[in-house]
């Protein structure tokens, strides 16, 4: 019988979390996508989309994060990659999209 191998290989600790996400460039074309996310670290994230994308495309997308203290003021993050893995979910037009996170960047949204 064949073993498995169970080990970890991810670079960094996922999170599981539904977060909003905003795609704005795909490949050299800007894009307005919007999606949640399922898991998120620093190095990847795994989000679904009712949009399919290619596979090794370079990614731009902010994830906003809502400080707990307060409902007004928002931290974004914006991440620049390439796509990694795309699945198909169900019988509906939804995509699982796997990315690499090459950078990221923490934005605060300023007071109003």
């Amino acid at each position: 019988m064949a073993k498995l191998d169970t080990t970890e290989r991810r670079r960094a600790q996922r999170f599981h979390l539904t977060l909003p996400i905003h795609i704005v460039r795909l490949s050299q074309q800007r894009v307005d996508l919007t999606g949640r996310t399922r898991d998120l670290s620093a190095s990847g994230a795994y989000f679904v989309l009712e949009s399919n994308v290619e596979k090794g495309a370079p990614i731009e997308f902010f994830v906003t994060l809502q400080e707990p203290q307060t409902t007004s003021r928002k931290v974004k993050l914006r991440c620049r990659g390439h796509v990694t893995r795309l699945d198909k979910l169900g019988s509906a037009d939804r995509w699982g999209v796997g990315v690499s996170i090459d950078r990221y960047q923490f934005i605060r949204d300023s007071l109003n």
